[in-house]
């Protein structure tokens, strides 16, 4: 799949702290490519988030579309070091890899539309969803 936004390469303490609040999102394929760069299965290391939530600013519409992230543990993501660094960064989720705290909010909502749009329309996705367990650490921005 071609992804029509430019991975940011941004790796400062405004960003890392999302890391330690709420890991980005997942897209269909983000699980299958960070299986196999640990080589082993990653069901225990995400869960199913209560869902992302973004604006058409054309409309004003809000949508909610139920999405997967990675696990929280001892307040950070399950995929952050001790060094406040990604030990999965090649393969990190599209919610991680594409997004950063500089970007537009207009960038952020043409991103968020289309990566929930993948996400509403995958059957697949939405099965594997189905089988994890519940996030039981959320912070949800206020602000969208």
């Amino acid at each position: 799949m071609s992804i029509p936004f430019k991975r940011t390469t941004c790796a400062c303490a405004e960003c890392v702290q999302c890391c330690k609040d709420q890991p980005g999102c997942l897209i269909p394929g983000d699980a299958l490519r960070i299986a196999e760069f640990l080589n082993s299965p990653v069901h225990h290391l995400l869960w199913a988030s209560p869902g992302a939530k973004a604006m058409n600013l054309s409309t004003g519409e809000i949508i909610s579309i139920p999405t997967i992230t990675p696990r929280m543990k001892d307040g950070r993501c399950v995929f952050l070091d001790e060094n406040d660094r990604c030990k999965i960064h090649p393969v990190a989720p599209f919610g991680c890899a594409y997004a950063d705290t500089h970007m537009s909010r207009e960038y952020g909502q043409k991103l968020s539309l289309w990566a929930m749009r993948l996400v509403k329309d995958s059957k697949d996705y939405q099965e594997f969803r189905a089988t994890l367990p519940r996030a039981t650490s959320y912070k949800p921005r206020s602000a969208l």
